[in-house]
């Protein structure tokens, strides 16, 4: 039997993976067992754990494949990249960029042929961006920033939000990362008062990947407007609505009504929540935008990244990196920002994507000094050691703890329980919603004592009756959408209940987006 057999057997890698990789060898008058063939499975199944390519440097030292069940001598391994580059040449279904063939060889990496075409593309739409050279009003944009900063003289360095809003009203293509409680709204508030006020007529259109986080980014703008944020007459410039991607696109029957051949009508784009946005999705977006629509990307780089293939919004921050700037944009936000110029973050070697990139590093929510705080700096660095001595540590106001299998029923599962006893009882599914919103039980893995299954299944238990198992449906029982549904508005990490309507019969109910 075939290694790509067994795996496929074992549930290693999927049907399709094996499937497209039968197709290519086929196809390229080759047998199953090959480089060629591992190579295709490799990629199909990296692409559908949400990498758009395979970076064959990965894998010289290491074997292709994960499988508990097949020995480390019998998986390809060891492999010379030279020599891996020219087998995969060889194959008619190889290619390299520009070429038609279901798989594109870039250098060191490996891709399904559409989603190298997406990639190329949005690269081309930024690079595009990041060449013009707005007519920037200098002076004017240099007031109205010490307006929206007004405390900004107290300290030589620019405060992060001030420096970003330079950056994004300098910019034609930004994109703008910060934790929770960084000031992400409020920063974008102040990007389009700055916009508008040089532009009233500037055309503004808001969006999110999801129905909740268009409503919940519209909330937030709104509440800060309303907190005196503006002077009136910018107040009544800003837009009034956020919508989701696909409406926006007017995605209807599986098709975009919005495309290169039939562009938004907009001057400036705000994408809130970018860590959801997939490169397919991201796609679509940059080829339905008019050449010099202003882009602005919002969002949280350290966030899980979305269900698809591709991770825009990290991808183009670089992930866990520093930002620094070319020379001649810290002399711009040097003069702009009023700031000396030693006080900007400058790169030694800076990538032209670099200097449209702004990080929101202060949280408003909570303090660096707090055990929370602490622990996310300590979780995005990766020190996983230094962040498990502070979840030890006694005076901690966050803390970790190891129950044994025995004390789980009686500490963890009671306390657990008493949260959600409520939700229970409610009169209502609104109320249960409400109710159900204050508490979530959060798993690391899914398998063991710990994980998913079991705690669904204790919970279930002690719900139900010692009879009843994780798969059995009750009124109040919690659902999770697991795959994005567009045409229902239902996106991956949603929740909801099943709960009784008025004959008895249990629906899957979810909140909407108002």
């Amino acid at each position: 039997m075939s290694l790509l057999k067994r795996l496929v057997n074992q549930g290693d890698i999927s049907a399709l993976s094996y499937f497209f990789a039968e197709f290519i060898a086929e196809q390229s008058a080759d047998k199953m067992d090959s480089l060629l063939s591992y190579s295709a499975a490799l990629v199909s199944e990296n692409n559908q754990s949400g990498d758009v390519c395979i970076d064959m440097n990965q894998y010289l030292d290491r074997p292709l494949f994960s499988s508990e069940r097949v020995s480390r001598q019998d998986m390809p391994h060891g492999i010379d990249l030279e020599q891996w580059r020219r087998c995969l040449l060889d194959s008619p279904c190889v290619g390299t960029p520009g070429e038609a063939t279901p798989l594109i060889l870039e250098q060191h990496r490996l891709y399904l042929n559409r989603y190298w075409q997406y990639e190329s593309r949005i690269a081309d739409a930024i690079t595009s961006r990041l060449l013009l050279l707005p007519d920037i009003d200098v002076p004017g944009l240099a007031q109205q920033l010490k307006r929206l900063f007004p405390h900004s003289h107290e300290q030589q360095a620019p405060d992060p939000q001030m420096l970003a809003v330079a950056l994004a009203a300098s910019r034609p293509f930004v994109a703008i990362s910060g934790g929770p409680g960084t000031g992400k709204t409020t920063t974008v508030i102040k990007v389009l008062a700055m916009l508008l006020t040089q532009q009233p007529e500037m055309r503004i259109k808001l969006a999110a990947p999801t129905g909740k986080a268009a409503a919940r980014m519209m909330e937030s703008i709104r509440r800060r407007i309303d907190d005196n944020l503006l002077d009136p007459e910018t107040r009544e410039l800003m837009p009034q609505q956020a919508s989701t991607i696909h409406r926006l696109l007017g995605y209807r029957n599986h098709r975009f009504h919005h495309s290169s051949q039939n562009p938004l009508v907009v001057d400036c784009l705000v994408i809130d929540e970018a860590s959801m946005l997939d490169l397919t999705l991201a796609y679509r977006l940059f080829d339905a935008l008019p050449a010099q629509a202003r882009i602005i990307l919002l969002g949280d780089r350290d966030q899980l990244a979305s269900v698809a293939a591709g991770n825009v919004l990290g991808d183009i921050t670089g992930h866990g990196q520093a930002i620094g700037y070319s020379d001649l944009l810290v002399d711009h936000l040097a003069s702009l920002l009023d700031k000396p110029a030693d006080k900007i973050p400058r790169a030694t070697s800076p990538l032209p994507i670099s200097d449209s990139v702004a990080l929101l590093t202060q949280s408003y929510r909570f303090s660096e000094d707090s055990g929370i705080g602490q622990l996310a700096v300590l979780v995005n660095r990766g020190q996983s050691h230094a962040a498990i001595d502070l979840l030890q540590a006694p005076d901690s106001l966050v803390s970790l703890h190891s129950p044994t299998g025995n004390s789980l029923q009686a500490d963890l599962l009671e306390w657990i329980l008493s949260l959600y006893r409520p939700v229970l009882e409610s009169a209502d599914v609104n109320q249960a919603m409400d109710r159900f919103d204050r508490t979530r039980v959060l798993c690391a893995i899914r398998s063991g004592p710990f994980g998913v299954d079991e705690m669904n299944r204790l919970i279930s238990q002690r719900l139900q009756g010692p009879q009843a198992t994780a798969a059995e449906d009750y009124p109040g029982k919690p659902i999770l959408i697991t795959a994005n549904d567009y045409e229902l508005d239902l996106f991956n990490g949603d929740t909801g209940l099943l709960w009784p309507d008025q004959t008895g019969i249990l629906r899957a109910c979810f909140r909407g987006a108002d």
